[in-house]
């Protein structure tokens, strides 16, 4: 009873460092050993909690590792905007793509789900659809916005309806890095990958010509704050997960 006394006492404060390290454990594990292998009591043993702990913040394993992978979107989401931010070239859907790719490369959490196991970003989409329905239409709607403005300004193709044109690119960039083992036992590292990828969203999707600097200057704020708005509610379900 003294126990669960003081959990119930335990301040906002407190839950969110705990639900932190319990996903830092579950991303260190899942980088290890993949989702299959790694069990809800090994995450609170590394975590050094009880396994109704993990239970008090995350309902099911799927919602906890869910949760760990929309972390890390979250963060390389952050270093994207920050590119763009820096380099307004970054705009453009064959940076972006090429930025995506190493840095899902680079990342242990989403290399392990997007590049090294396709079964398990199977599970996560499929858990991600049943609970963030509302984050995934905004992020969708605001990557249409992004495809729009460029089309809108010379940036890119419009030979071909926008939804489909957004939904192929976003094929391509899965293509690439779900087929990264495959690629990569040919002897393709992730520098190769990516320009590879780069190459070919360039070539489907942009004009022949060179961008418009004046054009990309212009674009590029707008999407960078579009994302930002996107960025600031993958924060705020990411702490409502944390805390249900």
């Amino acid at each position: 009873m003294a126990g669960r006394t003081r959990e119930a006492d335990t301040s906002d404060a407190e839950k969110d460092l705990r639900a932190e390290r319990i996903l830092d454990a579950a991303a260190d594990l899942l980088a290890a050993h993949g989702y299959r292998r790694v069990s809800v009591s090994e995450v609170a043993h590394r975590a050094d909690v009880g396994k109704g702990t993990v239970y008090l913040h995350f309902p099911t394993k799927e919602a906890l590792f869910l949760t760990v992978m929309l972390r890390a979107q979250a963060a390389l989401a952050e270093r994207l905007i920050a590119e763009i931010r820096t380099d307004p070239m970054a705009v453009l859907p064959h940076r972006s793509a090429r930025s995506t790719y190493l840095g899902a490369d680079a990342d242990p959490v989403l290399h392990a789900v997007l590049i090294g196991n396709s079964e398990t970003l199977g599970i996560l989409t499929r858990e991600a659809r049943r609970v963030l329905g509302d984050l995934i239409e905004r992020r969708r709607e605001a990557q249409r916005g992004h495809f729009a403005l460029l089309r809108e300004n010379g940036l890119l193709r419009t030979d071909s309806p926008l939804d489909d044109q957004r939904r192929c690119y976003a094929i391509v960039v899965t293509g690439f890095l779900t087929s990264g083992p495959l690629l990569s036992a040919e002897g393709s590292d992730a520098e190769t990958l990516a320009g590879m990828l780069a190459t070919t969203v360039r070539n489907a999707f942009e004009p022949a010509p060179d961008p418009d600097p004046a054009a990309v200057r212009a674009v590029a704020p707008r999407v960078a704050e579009a994302f930002t708005g996107v960025l600031g509610a993958m924060r705020e379900e990411i702490a409502r997960l944390k805390l249900t």
